[in-house]
């Protein structure tokens, strides 16, 4: 099992420490686990990304030359864990070809949970792993993840206005409370990978820290076809072809589509405070 120390100090900052492993091309083998932390049985965790550790659609394979930053969210099914991968370009294998590397960290839910670790904290340090060279099952340090001040602390969702609607969010809540098998992909037109990732943060924090529902798969672009599935929700920039357990809403959506699940008043109240609080937020500036 992973570990996962609070408390340590890298120069003059607290840091959390977690597991982290490297999953990309090696020559003469293909994609395999390049790199794992020391300690760390990442075949214990293999089972939520197989299949799907490289969800690249072909349009941005063959592109060469766009930027990848597609970031996944699995919760572990004892609740305590999640596990966050940033997918990206890696080196050229041998015959010059693209290839990617997904980089993947085991973070404690409680240490989200109780907001002195956020989720874009945690990616912004994957972001700094580049792919290494080389053979297979090198061995990591942990990945180091600052933990902010308790008194800096923002609300979950905090922000969350300039990336979704309410009437947006309070629909994808309400499918959600319907039916954890509901899947949902949030239409953002003409976003930006960094735009997508943010509306990810947002989305996730405030449905999962500030309300309390279950953690669900997410991933901040459309994956593969055959990736699809793995998914509850997915924010991307166009729709894609889905069965009948998808549906597809503007992340702009200007009124609500459901009605409201009965005796969970208090999400519903909760996401209009956090909009309201942004407002404030905003008429303070």
């Amino acid at each position: 099992m992973p570990n996962a120390e609070s408390g340590q100090m890298t120069g003059n900052v607290e840091v959390a420490e977690v597991d982290h492993w490297l999953y990309g091309v090696v020559e003469g083998v293909g994609y395999t686990t390049k790199a794992v932390s020391k300690g760390l049985n990442a075949s214990f965790y293999d089972a939520y990304l197989r299949g799907h550790y490289t969800p690249i659609r072909p349009a941005t394979v063959q592109s060469g030359k766009d930027a990848v930053d597609l970031q996944m969210i699995h919760p572990v099914r004892s609740g305590e864990e999640m596990l966050l991968s940033r997918v990206s370009r890696g080196l050229l294998d041998e015959a010059g070809r693209p290839t990617f590397v997904n980089h993947t960290a085991v973070v404690p839910t409680e240490l989200l949970r109780s907001g002195r670790v956020t989720l874009e904290s945690v990616y912004q340090v994957l972001a700094r792993f580049e792919d290494p060279p080389g053979g297979s099952n090198k061995v990591l340090g942990p990945l180091e993840i600052p933990l902010s001040a308790e008194t800096d602390q923002p609300s979950p969702g905090s922000g969350i206005h300039r990336y979704i609607t309410l009437p947006a969010l309070e629909t994808l809540a309400t499918r959600m409370m319907s039916d954890v098998r509901n899947r949902t992909l949030l239409l953002c037109r003409d976003s930006t990978p960094d735009n997508r990732n943010k509306t990810l943060y947002k989305v996730i924090e405030l449905l999962n820290w500030g309300c309390g529902l279950p953690v669900f798969p997410a991933i901040s672009d459309s994956p593969t076809a055959s990736a699809l599935n793995f998914f509850n929700l997915v924010v991307a920039a166009r729709g894609v072809r889905s069965d009948s357990s998808w549906a597809i809403m503007e992340s702009t959506l200007s009124a609500v589509a459901l009605p409201r699940v009965n005796d969970r008043d208090q999400v519903y109240a909760q996401f209009a405070a956090t909009f309201r609080q942004s407002k404030d937020t905003r008429s303070a500036l």
